[in-house]
């Protein structure tokens, strides 16, 4: 019996200044491919934040890696591994073309003022992108409108997300809910509601999951 016509919810805990998370996401989509219609997927992008810290300035890329990591030679090694990692899943990282480390509160904030899940998840892949495949800089707010506007299309409705401090203090609270129920690295995978998946993990381990809460609700109908 096909189960698609019931709602599945995946909850993607993320922030789109995570090389790993975009990792993930392909993974995701590999294993939604393989899933087929056998379910109806919900992707929700919930906003996580590496580093808060950050001004709105942002700051130069290798120097706020120097910062966090006392060096840049001990990240070559990281770097040429998700390399090739993204090859595989499609992804062609340029971290040497990253101009800034961002505060993406504010890219939290627009991907949240969108109304549906299908635009929010558009604009989360364009984030990525932009960040760590086309190199640009996304303290700029022309540069994120060039990267917003394909999905916004309004101008008008982009700067009265942008330059609202309500919606931004809400993405702060939920960012503190999640830090609060443990969550401390992302991406983090909630799966129908109940599983949660931690990390980038193989496409494999999302189908298996997902076949687990299939045979589950199966079992919980009425005969």
């Amino acid at each position: 019996m096909s189960t698609n016509s019931e709602p599945f919810s995946i909850d993607i805990v993320s922030d789109v200044a995570c090389p790993w998370c975009y990792v993930g996401k392909k993974k995701l989509e590999l294993a939604l491919q393989t899933v087929g219609n056998k379910i109806d997927p919900q992707v929700r992008w919930r906003p996580f934040q590496l580093s808060p810290e950050i001004p709105e300035s942002g700051i130069d890329y290798k120097e706020h890696l120097t910062q966090k990591f006392g060096s840049l030679d001990r990240l070559d090694g990281a770097w040429q591994r998700l390399t090739e990692i993204g090859k595989s899943v499609g992804i062609p990282f340029q971290f040497e073309a990253i101009p800034k480390a961002t505060n993406t509160l504010i890219l939290h904030a627009l991907v949240a003022g969108l109304s549906t899940l299908e635009e929010q998840a558009k604009l989360v892949d364009l984030f990525f992108a932009a960040n760590f495949t086309e190199g640009k800089d996304l303290t700029n707010k022309e540069v994120i409108w060039e990267v917003a506007e394909p999905i916004y299309k309004d101008r008008t409705k982009f700067e009265a997300i942008y330059s609202n401090p309500e919606l931004k203090e809400n993405i702060r609270q939920e960012i503190s809910y999640y830090h609060q129920n443990g969550i401390s690295g992302v991406p983090y995978f909630i799966i129908g509601g109940k599983y949660a998946v931690s990390g980038a993990q193989d496409a494999s381990v999302f189908v298996e999951v997902i076949e687990t809460v299939l045979k589950e609700r199966e079992s919980e109908k009425p005969s």
